[in-house]
C-alpha cells in the first residue's frame, strides 16, 4: 500500500501548502486483510483534514501580514476588506486545483510517464495562467477603491508572500524521475 504524505507547514515562512518530502512517504504497518480500504481513507481523510487547518492557519497570517504592511485608513479599509475577501476566495479555488495536482504528482513522482508529466505540465500553466487572470480581474477592482501606490504595495506584498511559498515548495516538492 502506498504510504502516506506527511503535510507540514511552516507558517513562519506562510508556505501556501503543506509539502511533501521524499522522506516524509511514512512507512505504515501491513493491514489486516480487508482493512486496506478503510486505512486508505482514513489515511486521505486525515490528509486532507490536515490541509484544510494548515490553509485555514495560514491565510489568517496572511491577512494579518496584509494588514501590517497596507497602512489603510479606515475608509480604505471599509472597502478593501470586501474585495480582498473575494480576491482570496477566487485564489483559494485557483490553489484548489494546484493542490490536486501537487497531490497527484507527489503520488507519482518516481514512476512518471512521459504521458503524465505532460498532462502534470499541461495543468500547471493552466492553474498559472488562472492565478493571472485572477489577478488580472481584482486589479481594476482594486484601482477602483484604493489609490494607485497602494494598489501597487498590495500586490508587492501578495506577490512576496507568494513567492516565499514557491520558495518553500521548490525546496520541498521533488524532481520527476
Amino acid at each position: 500500500m502506498m504510504g502516506m504524505v506527511r503535510w507540514t507547514a511552516a507558517l513562519a515562512t506562510l508556505t501556501l501548502l503543506a509539502a511533501s518530502t521524499p522522506a516524509a512517504w511514512a512507512q505504515t504497518p501491513t493491514p489486516a486483510p480487508g482493512s486496506e480500504a478503510k486505512a486508505a481513507d482514513d489515511a486521505e481523510r486525515d490528509i486532507t483534514n490536515e490541509i484544510e487547518l494548515t490553509r485555514a492557519a495560514i491565510q489568517l497570517r496572511r491577512q494579518a501580514l496584509v494588514t501590517a504592511a497596507m497602512d489603510l485608513g479606515a475608509k480604505e479599509a471599509e472597502v478593501f476588506w470586501p474585495l480582498y475577501r473575494d480576491y482570496r476566495m477566487e485564489m483559494l479555488k485557483v490553489n484548489d486545483r494546484f493542490v490536486t495536482l501537487l497531490t497527484s504528482y507527489l503520488e507519482s513522482y518516481d514512476s512518471l510517464t512521459d504521458q503524465q508529466a505532460n498532462k502534470l505540465l499541461d495543468d500547471y500553466v493552466g492553474i498559472e495562467k488562472a492565478r493571472t487572470g485572477v489577478k488580472s480581474k481584482y486589479l481594476s477592482r482594486f484601482r477602483k477603491v484604493l489609490p494607485g501606490r497602494k494598489v501597487a504595495r498590495f500586490f508587492q506584498i501578495d506577490n512576496k508572500l507568494d513567492a516565499v511559498i514557491n520558495a518553500d515548495l521548490a525546496a520541498s516538492i521533488p524532481l520527476a524521475r
